[in-house]
C-alpha cells in the first residue's frame, strides 16, 4: 500500500471524484477519445471488466492501446465508425481542448450518437494571473505550429452536450488548498521543461520565467470539469462501485470544505429540474461557494435554501462601510476573483485560442490499401 502526501492526496481525491462521476461498470462497452495520463483511465476501466475501445489516428497510439489490452479504432472523432448506441458510454478524456473548437459540436454530436451516455472530462480555464499567462502563451505557441490548446468554461461544454443529450449532469471538482509559495517555482520548472521539449519559442519561455520569479506569483491547480449526458428519463448510474486507485491509502481527510452537490440539469422547459444549477466555486475566479447543504447527495435534489438574513444596518454617517468578510464556503478564504476585462499582468488580452481555424489532428501513418 502506498501513502499519499498532502497535495498528492488532493490530486488523487479529484481523480476519485472524476472516476465516480464516469460510473463505469463491469460489462459495459466504452469508447474513449483521448489517452490521458498515459492511458491510466483506460487501464483502470479494463481492470474492472469494461470492454474498452479507443479511437486513434496513428500507429504509435494504436500500439499503446494494444499494449494496454484495449481495442483500437482507427479514424476521426468527427465521423465515428460505429452504429447508434453501439457503446454504453463515450468518453472524451482531456481530448477536446486539443482540437479545433470548430469541430467541438460535431465531435460531441458523434459521441451522443454512438454512446447511450456521453461524458466529457476537461481541465477548467486557469484563474490566477500566472496560470492565465501560461495558458495564453502556450495556446499561441500551439497555434503557430498548427495545433490547438484551449480550455473552456463548464457552461460552454454543457451547452454543446445538451444539444445531443436531453439530460446533463455537470460537476466542477476543485482543490481545497493553495500550494505553498515554494511550489510555484517547482511546478513552473516542470511546465517549462515540458514546453521546452515541445519547442515553445524562447521569447515565451523567458517571459514566463520572469513572471514566475515575481514575489506575487501564484499558480493554482486547475479544477476538473465532468459532464455526463444521457437520454431523457434514462437512469444515470450512481458511482463507479470501485476505487480508481485501490492500492493507495489517502489517509485521514482534513475538515472538508463545503462542496456543491452535482445536479441534473434539464435542457428543455418540459423536463423537470432535479435541483438548482450548480454554482461555480470561488477558488478559481468564479462566484463564492454556498454553504454546505446537509444531507445532499450526488445527483439528488437539494433541499430548499434557508431564508435570507436581514440586511446589515447602515454605517453611521461619515464613516465608510466596512469590507465584507470572506464567505465561509470559500476554500481559499477571500474569493479569488479577477476583473473580467483585465488582461494578465497588464498585457493586451489575447484572442480566444483556436477560433477561425479549420484543422483536426490528421490520420497519420495510414496503412496503404
Amino acid at each position: 500500500m502506498t501513502d499519499a502526501g498532502e497535495f498528492q492526496r488532493e490530486s488523487f481525491r479529484i481523480d476519485e471524484q472524476i472516476w465516480n462521476a464516469l460510473a463505469l461498470r463491469t460489462g459495459e462497452r466504452a469508447l474513449f477519445l483521448g489517452f490521458a495520463n498515459d492511458g491510466a483511465w483506460i487501464a483502470r476501466a479494463l481492470e474492472i471488466g469494461v470492454d474498452v475501445t479507443v479511437l486513434a489516428g496513428n500507429n504509435e497510439a494504436i500500439a499503446l492501446i494494444e499494449k494496454l489490452g484495449a481495442k483500437p479504432m482507427r479514424g476521426s472523432a468527427t465521423m465515428i465508425a460505429a452504429a447508434e448506441n453501439a457503446y454504453d458510454v463515450a468518453v472524451a478524456m482531456h481530448f477536446l481542448h486539443e482540437i479545433d473548437p470548430g469541430f467541438h459540436p460535431q465531435v460531441i454530436s458523434e459521441m451522443g450518437r454512438v454512446g447511450r451516455r456521453a461524458a466529457i472530462v476537461e481541465p477548467s480555464p486557469p484563474a490566477d494571473l500566472l496560470g492565465k499567462r501560461i495558458a495564453a502563451l502556450y495556446a499561441r505557441a500551439k497555434r503557430e505550429s498548427g495545433q490547438f490548446e484551449g480550455y473552456q468554461p463548464i457552461e460552454y461544454w454543457r451547452r454543446l452536450l445538451a444539444a445531443v443529450k436531453a439530460d446533463v449532469w455537470q460537476n466542477l471538482f476543485t482543490f481545497t488548498r493553495v500550494p505553498p509559495r515554494e511550489a510555484v517555482s517547482q511546478t513552473f520548472s516542470l511546465i517549462a521543461n515540458a514546453m521546452t521539449i515541445e519547442a515553445m519559442p524562447k521569447k515565451y519561455l523567458d517571459e514566463l520565467r520572469e513572471l514566475a520569479a515575481r514575489r506575487d506569483a501564484q499558480l493554482l491547480p486547475l479544477s476538473r470539469i465532468v459532464l455526463v449526458g444521457i437520454g431523457a428519463g434514462q437512469p444515470l448510474p450512481q458511482g463507479s462501485g470501485s476505487a480508481f486507485r485501490p492500492n493507495v491509502v489517502l489517509g485521514p481527510e482534513p475538515a472538508p470544505a463545503p462542496r456543491i452537490p452535482a445536479t441534473a440539469i434539464a435542457t428543455s422547459p418540459a423536463q423537470p429540474v432535479a435541483g438548482p444549477p450548480p454554482v461555480p466555486t470561488s477558488g478559481f475566479g468564479f462566484a463564492p461557494d454556498p454553504p454546505a447543504i446537509p444531507g445532499a447527495s450526488w445527483g439528488a435534489p437539494a433541499p430548499p435554501a434557508p431564508a435570507s438574513p436581514p440586511p446589515p444596518p447602515s454605517p453611521p454617517a461619515g464613516k465608510p462601510p466596512a469590507a465584507p468578510p470572506a464567505p465561509a464556503g470559500s476554500p481559499f478564504g477571500a474569493p479569488f476573483a479577477l476583473p473580467g476585462d483585465e488582461a494578465p499582468f497588464g498585457e493586451a488580452a489575447d484572442p480566444k485560442s483556436g477560433f477561425g481555424w479549420s484543422w483536426e489532428p490528421p490520420e497519420e501513418d495510414e496503412e496503404p490499401s
